[in-house]
């Protein structure tokens, strides 16, 4: 592996341990405070549709992982 496919699965490692996936969830969980108090304007330039949007998508990535995660254990 080349110095820079090391630094880039170092990155990629550090991302996906749990604390990267603590930091995803706080960022869902903190946007989620903010629609719940109706001020979503104040954390994103991105309207409701758009935002929707990348939501669903998340969602659907979410769930296509694991469920390729599981198939893989079968």
């Amino acid at each position: 592996m080349t110095m820079l496919e090391l630094t880039l699965l170092d990155r990629i490692r550090r991302d996906y341990s749990a604390e990267g996936m603590e930091e995803i969830f706080m960022r869902l969980d903190l946007l989620h405070d903010y629609v719940s108090t109706g001020r979503l304007h104040e954390v994103t330039p991105l309207n409701r549709a758009e935002l929707r949007s990348w939501l669903e998508e998340l969602i659907y990535t979410a769930r296509e992982t694991v469920r390729e995660m599981e198939a893989q254990m079968n």
